[in-house]
């Protein structure tokens, strides 16, 4: 299996992967994702191919990491960092983003290449690099190994990947605070930013019990901030799958499940 960006095979009708040693072999796209920015690629080899291991765990802030790829069509190239940072979004990259951050040098052609630890473990998948008009000329972003193992294992079974879906609109991120005044003076301090607008009929959200302007704390695991908290959770969870969601009404907190259904 040979994993990259989405958009580096969008609109390609033929494939072929060329490794560091010159092998060159043909590829079979199995499914792509937009949403992620990832691509799954199949290559048969009469040869035992030796498979990079991914690391799930996110390294630590400061943690040594090095992003391979074929920068500027140069060639096999490899570029040292450190991890700035974890769980950045709002970047316009991809629909769904929790990216690495990290100051190893990119360019155009690292795009789908791994950023590595020095265990040789792929911590993430490189897809973009900042932009100097943004004044963040020097930060790249890698989509991290937890999301790659679950995309890829969704295009293996699948041919794509299927979404959970809860059923709520929220409020916009420019509304939040100021849709949450109301939770404030009622004594609200939590750091979610994630009120529900509308429950939709029907749908988990609605047979879970949440309302219309219940705040979300939490989606399984994951504790809400802001609107890509709850969009993250989604894509961690799968379609069939009953989560604990617990949300924050009237002075209240409740906790409630929702069996997911797909989008």
């Amino acid at each position: 299996l040979i994993v990259t960006n989405f958009h580096v095979v969008d609109g390609a009708s033929s494939f072929r992967v060329v490794f560091t040693d010159g092998t060159r072999l043909s590829a079979r796209l199995l499914g792509s994702d937009e949403d992620t920015d990832l691509a799954v690629l199949r290559v048969q080899s009469d040869e035992a191919l030796r498979a990079m291991p991914l690391r799930l765990d996110l390294p630590p802030v400061g943690e040594l990491v090095l992003a391979v790829g074929n920068p500027l069509s140069l060639g096999h190239t490899v570029t040292l960092g450190v991890v700035n940072g974890h769980g950045r979004s709002d970047l316009d990259i991809a629909q769904y983003e929790n990216f690495i951050q990290t100051d190893a040098a990119i360019n155009p052609g690292n795009s789908g290449g791994p950023l590595v630890d020095v265990q040789g473990r792929a911590v993430g998948i490189t897809v973009a690099v900042g932009l100097a008009s943004n004044g963040d000329a020097g930060l790249a972003f890698a989509i991290p190994a937890a999301m790659v193992e679950k995309v890829v294992a969704e295009i293996t079974a699948h041919g794509r990947v299927r979404r959970a879906y809860l059923g709520v609109r929220t409020f916009y991120r420019w509304e939040a605070e100021r849709a949450l005044r109301e939770d404030r003076k009622a004594g609200f301090d939590g750091s979610s930013r994630v009120k529900v607008r509308e429950v939709l009929e029907g749908t988990p959200a609605s047979r879970a019990g949440v309302r219309d302007g219940d705040v979300i704390l939490s989606i399984g695991t994951r504790e809400m901030k802001d609107s890509q908290s709850f969009t993250n959770a989604l894509i961690e969870a799968s379609p069939g799958e009953a989560v604990p969601v617990r949300v924050w009404r009237s002075g209240r907190v409740l906790s409630l499940s929702a069996a997911l259904v797909e989008r």
